[in-house]
């Protein structure tokens, strides 16, 4: 799913933007939990600047620097807030993505929530201070940080344990049964 394309044209995020506004209006766990599974399976739009395919040097296993084509690299845009640190944007369209303002000339780029999310821990594991991304900096501005992304991930690993767990345990109770030998006694002289 990762790796499939999406289209622009089909991404329509504003059940998750009604229910951020339904979250604010009413601070709940259940309206809280709506607004991260909508976000759980959104796109969304981020400001980044795309260095295209082209050619480089590059150095193989055995130290041969060869010329290659290199793939496609994006630089994504981030925000910065004095108190709260550096976040990406996550647009919930493309007309909101375009109200980010930059010095430098950027691209509308789309990623699902769950590439936001590894985006947002690769950086901190290459050094960068990302303290997450916000939806809609401009207008909504629901902050997910590393420590809610964590959890979300936390407990996707806890479920996927738990589902293992559970097949393990119904597969060895068949197992049991089919090793049994499968023997009936009759009380029939005449069987």
């Amino acid at each position: 799913m990762a790796n499939e394309r999406i289209n622009p044209d089909q991404i329509d995020n504003s059940e998750l933007v009604s229910a951020i506004k339904d979250m604010r209006a009413d601070f709940k766990p259940e309206t809280q939990n709506r607004v991260i599974n909508l976000a759980l399976r959104s796109a969304f739009f981020l400001p980044g600047i795309v260095k295209k395919q082209g050619t480089g040097l590059v150095q193989g296993n055995d130290g041969k620097v060869s010329f290659e084509k290199t793939p496609p690299q994006v630089t994504f845009l981030m925000i910065k807030n004095e108190e709260r640190g550096t976040f990406f944007p996550a647009f919930t369209d493309r007309e909101e993505c375009l109200r980010f303002k930059s010095e430098r000339e950027f691209s509308v780029v789309m990623l699902r929530f769950a590439d936001l999310a590894n985006l947002c821990e690769r950086s901190g594991d290459q050094g960068q201070q990302v303290n997450g991304f916000v939806i809609n900096p401009y207008s909504e501005a629901l902050p997910f940080t590393n420590e809610i992304l964590q959890n979300i991930k936390d407990y996707f690993t806890k479920q996927k344990k738990a589902r293992a767990e559970a097949e393990a345990q119904k597969n060895s109770e068949a197992a049991e049964e089919d090793e049994k030998p499968n023997i009936t006694m009759s009380t029939n002289p005449n069987a």
